[in-house]
C-alpha cells in the first residue's frame, strides 16, 4: 500500500479536514480522474488531460488566493501568524509558490471573499496583493479576475431576493454576495452585488427583465470603481494606454520604420 503524501499547502488545516492515522488506511481514497495514457505530440512524449479532468483536479482549490510580493516578503511563519490573528471563520494554509508568490488556501467562502476584497494587505513592511488562483495561473501574469461591486438603480424592491439578484448580475460575471443593506432590504433605491468580473471581457450594462404577460423593463447595471487591466504587461491596475511596456514597444516599432 502506498503511504499517504504529506500536505503540500503548509500548516493551517481545520479540525474538520484532519483525519486520524487509522482513518487514512481504513477509508477509501477517491481518485478525481483516471490515469491518462502517454501519447505523443510533435514526436515527443505527451500526456493530455480533458477539460473535465482539469476541472476535477482544480476543484479542491476553488477557495485559493495567490499573494504577490514585489519587493521582498516576510517568512511563511510570519504570514501564518498574521492571518491567524485576523479572527477568520476557519484557518487558512499558507504555502510557497516561488520567491514572489504564496498560496493562501481558505476553508470557507466567507474568509476567501474577505481576504480577496481587500486587494492589498500590508504584512509588516511588505505589501501583498491578492488575486484569485485559476488553472492558468502564471507567475508573470496577474489574474484578470477581480471582485467588483455593481449597482442596480431603481430596481423594484421585490427583486432584492438573493437568487433574483444573482440571476440578473450573472450577465456581468459570477455573483459572490450582497451588501448588508441589500440583504436586509433597508435601502430601496438600489441593490448592490459583488461580482467576480473578468476584466478582459466587455461588461453588460443593462438587462431586459419581464414577467410573462405583465410588467417588463430595462434594468441598468452600473459597475462601481472598475479596475484597469493591461493586456500588454498582464498587470492589474495598469491600462494599455498608459502601459510603459506597450509604449516602449511602440517606440521601438516606429524607430525601425
Amino acid at each position: 500500500m502506498v503511504a499517504p503524501h504529506p500536505s503540500a499547502e503548509g500548516q493551517g488545516m481545520s479540525l474538520s479536514e484532519q483525519k486520524s492515522f487509522s482513518q487514512l488506511f481504513t477509508e477509501p481514497t477517491p481518485f478525481p480522474i483516471h490515469v491518462r495514457p502517454v501519447t505523443t505530440y510533435k514526436g515527443e512524449a505527451a500526456v493530455i488531460f480533458s477539460k473535465q479532468d482539469a476541472e476535477k483536479l482544480a476543484a479542491p482549490y476553488r477557495w485559493v488566493l495567490v499573494g504577490k510580493f514585489s519587493h521582498g516578503r516576510p517568512s511563511l511563519e510570519e504570514i501564518r501568524k498574521i492571518f491567524t490573528s485576523l479572527n477568520l471563520k476557519d484557518q487558512i494554509s499558507v504555502g510557497l509558490l516561488d520567491y514572489r508568490h504564496v498560496l493562501l488556501k481558505c476553508a470557507s467562502e466567507v474568509d476567501f471573499n474577505r481576504i480577496w476584497m481587500r486587494g492589498i494587505w500590508q504584512l509588516g513592511k511588505f505589501p501583498m496583493r491578492v488575486f484569485r488562483w485559476t488553472r492558468d495561473f502564471h507567475g508573470h501574469k496577474e489574474s484578470s479576475l477581480a471582485p467588483v461591486w455593481v449597482s442596480l438603480p431603481s430596481l423594484p424592491i421585490h427583486y432584492f431576493d438573493k437568487h433574483s439578484l444573482f440571476s440578473i448580475t450573472s450577465l456581468v460575471g459570477k455573483p459572490l454576495f450582497l451588501d448588508s443593506a441589500t440583504a436586509a432590504a433597508s435601502r430601496s433605491n438600489k441593490a448592490r452585488v459583488c461580482v467576480e468580473v473578468d476584466l478582459l471581457k466587455p461588461i453588460c450594462t443593462r438587462v431586459w427583465i419581464s414577467v410573462e404577460g405583465e410588467m417588463r423593463f430595462w434594468q441598468k447595471i452600473v459597475p462601481e470603481e472598475m479596475p484597469c487591466y493591461c493586456s500588454a504587461c498582464w498587470r492589474l491596475g495598469c491600462s494599455v494606454d498608459e502601459c510603459r511596456k506597450n509604449s516602449s514597444e511602440q517606440h521601438v516599432t516606429h524607430g525601425m520604420r
